[in-house]
């Protein structure tokens, strides 16, 4: 009996093995293909525009305020030897440091209370994260009218009780806090919504274990919710810092920088470098931009450099 044999299998191409390295390239090629669109929107917006404002710190400017041939380091020596500038940058470290302890400060003392869980407090909730929408324009020109001399809102009420009317914008021991309150005020709403947030996703198991270990309210707050919530904190500090130092719509509404440039900031003496006057100098507007810019970027490193390591993640 002959068995016959099976037939031989027909080998296929061999399919390519892909190496590690292989991998890698391609996913490379992805992550480029994926940062483009970003790196050219980032090149458009952001590095052109800081360029030419390197560039232009070292023009000089003509009497029709364009710009002509390079001076080199002249406009940043007349900047730093500006007589205002000293008072310039006090009321801008003073203006940033009222607006985020203000900021950070209220914004605690609004959000622990609503962290009870009484009956209507959605209702508080948002009434108080309302700020966020007003514009700027509108709530700096409702403040504008309330702190009116004589015939504002605030001046009535201090009157009603025996008081004497302040001029809120109009004096120079007063015009900065004026600004500074107001900006705290429009930025509440965001910073209430982010500790609010914050507050509401602590584990309250940990909370009632710190109350069966015997600890109060105020021991519980210090040692557990306020470690627990300092990223959310950090977040608020940095980002206001930044908001602070580019204020510049409560500026320009409420004081104008005035009186006396009592509440002039950087970001407002360039808005008169360049468009305050009819001598425009664009040459030095760009040399104080250039200033704001060191300035945010040495308080952000300085800011992540200390302040992060006291939060806890």
């Amino acid at each position: 009996m002959t068995v016959s044999a099976r037939p031989a299998l027909r080998a296929g191409p061999a399919r390519p093995v892909r190496t590690t390295r292989s991998w890698l390239r391609s996913d490379r090629r992805v992550g480029i293909a994926l940062l483009v669109p970003a790196l050219v929107v980032f090149a458009v917006f952001v590095f052109y525009p800081l360029g030419r404002v390197l560039l232009l710190s070292t023009q000089g400017t003509d009497i029709f305020g364009q710009p002509s041939g390079s001076v080199g380091l002249r406009n940043y020596v007349r900047t730093f030897t500006d007589p205002g500038f000293g008072q310039t940058m006090l009321n801008t470290a003073m203006f940033c440091a009222g607006v985020v302890v203000g900021r950070v400060v209220l914004g605690l003392l609004v959000v622990v209370p609503l962290t009870v869980k009484l009956r209507g407090m959605p209702v508080f909730r948002a009434f108080l994260t309302s700020p966020m929408v007003v514009s700027v324009s509108a709530g700096s020109v409702a403040f504008a009218a309330m702190l009116a001399p004589g015939t504002g809102l605030v001046d009535t009420v201090v009157k009603r009780f025996g008081g004497e009317s302040i001029p809120w914008l109009t004096n120079t021991h007063w015009a900065l806090f004026s600004v500074i309150v107001v900006t705290v005020w429009g930025s509440l709403g965001f910073t209430v919504l982010l500790l609010l947030g914050a507050f509401g996703a602590i584990d309250q198991e940990v909370v009632e274990a710190a109350h069966l270990d015997g600890a109060g309210p105020g021991r519980t707050f210090w040692s557990i919710s306020l470690p627990l919530v300092t990223p959310t904190l950090f977040f608020v500090v940095v980002t206001g810092t930044v908001e602070a130092l580019t204020t510049f719509g409560q500026i320009q509404i409420l004081t104008g920088g005035g009186p006396a440039n009592s509440s002039r900031t950087l970001v407002y003496a360039i808005y008169q470098q360049a468009f305050g006057s009819a001598s425009a100098n664009f040459g030095l507007a760009a040399a104080l931009g250039v200033v704001l810019f060191l300035l945010v970027l040495g308080l952000s490193l300085v800011q992540f450099g200390v302040l992060e390591k006291r939060v806890n993640y």
